[in-house]
């Protein structure tokens, strides 16, 4: 069991929603659409699917796939935060996606039946739950049989030096930011122990085993510091890929 507070995280993105996108191209120096992108390469055909984009925030993730299902196909955002949610609509509105339904659930029970979706991501957002494996079961659970699962969270580097300089950016360099640019120190200042408390990617490829699916394998970016999971609901073994 992760010990998060969910009313305290819910405060804390219904905080920063304004200036979530924002934070994100500055703290990750833009490279974080690189890393989606590369993700969903490596997702393959989604064409006409039906797609679940679970802590879908403001987004970004949510409209990528949209494109990526085609008219045929159906994404559904889905994330606790009203005024995250509120950012993602008004984008909508602008961009006229009719394949794109947002709606306000908890992770930890996803509000659908069993074996709904062909495919479950989730960017960025597991490590703010309450209890990791239980949102990972809840994955499992909506999916179909032969449904992938794709997860992008933040890890730990373990190069010498740049792991220490990761940290330090993190820790010390990350909240400054978030009070310089969304006057949300505090916000920013939890956010960064959420990952550093959060698993290396290893460990993460082994919740995904013990949560029921198979084929797991990750994908590491930035030198460590994020990396993508994958896994099918429905042949064994954790695979690491190069960076």
């Amino acid at each position: 069991m992760n010990k998060v507070n969910e009313e305290r995280v819910h405060e804390i993105f219904n905080n920063i929603s304004t200036d979530y996108d924002k934070m994100n191209a500055i703290i990750s120096f833009k490279q974080h659409d690189i890393w989606r992108d590369k993700t969903m390469k490596k997702m393959g055909n989604l064409s006409g699917m039906t797609v679940l984009d679970l802590c879908c925030g403001t987004g970004d993730w949510t409209f990528d796939l949209s494109k990526a299902v085609g008219k045929s196909g159906k994404v559904v955002g889905l994330d606790f935060s009203e005024n995250m949610l509120e950012v993602a609509r008004n984008k909508l509105d602008k961009k006229g996606n009719t394949n794109i339904e947002f709606i306000q659930g908890n992770a930890m029970a996803i509000p659908f039946e069993k074996e709904m979706f062909d495919a479950v991501t989730i960017g960025y957002g597991l490590r703010n739950t309450p209890d990791y494996l239980t949102v990972l079961r809840e994955i499992f659970r909506v999916l179909k049989p032969g449904g992938q699962v794709v997860c992008i969270e933040t890890s730990h580097p373990t190069f010498p030096i740049y792991k220490q300089a990761f940290e330090l950016y993190f820790k010390k360099v990350m909240p400054f930011l978030g009070k310089i640019f969304a006057k949300s120190l505090k916000e920013y200042q939890w956010l960064q122990k959420s990952a550093e408390n959060f698993p290396d990617a290893k460990a993460l490829a082994l919740l995904f085993s013990e949560a029921g699916f198979s084929a797991v394998n990750y994908q590491k970016h930035g030198g460590g510091a994020i990396a993508t999971h994958f896994g099918t609901k429905g042949s064994a073994g954790v695979k690491e890929e190069s960076q």
